[in-house]
């Protein structure tokens, strides 16, 4: 099983004392099956950018260049047109397009935002935050 961690929980990992309970999980998972999507890292940029801190924007791009990318392509395209037509008419695009690149792939969503993506049935979501 693979992992497709999101923005929220990325930040997380920047704080100067991440939760335990997410080192821990991080921990126990190969490095292979962690990733990230091009959303997310696209969340991260603008964050930083918008903080015009450059000590971010390094540990923003480091923090990137340690984990896999999952792409925005032709499958996760088809699977965010079903949702937006269906059950994310009203969601954030940016979370619509997440979920599709995890459903798309099969991969677990880990957030600390689970109730955003409640209305995706179809995707599996767990929060590595919390104990």
């Amino acid at each position: 099983m693979s992992y497709l961690l999101d923005a929220s929980t990325l930040m997380e990992l920047l704080r100067s004392a991440p939760p335990a309970p997410l080192i821990r999980r991080l921990s126990q998972v190969p490095s292979r099956q962690r990733w990230t999507s091009v959303i997310s890292v696209s969340q991260l940029l603008v964050a930083a950018r918008r903080e015009k801190n450059p000590k971010l924007m390094q540990d923003m791009v480091r923090l990137v260049a340690a984990i896999r990318v999952a792409p925005y392509d032709l499958k996760a395209a088809q699977r965010f047109a079903k949702y937006r037509s269906t059950i994310g008419a009203d969601a954030d695009v940016d979370d619509v397009m997440i979920a599709a690149i995890a459903s798309s792939r099969e991969q677990t969503l880990v957030t600390r935002r689970q109730p955003a993506y409640a209305a995706f049935e179809s995707i599996r979501t767990e929060d590595w935050t919390s104990a």
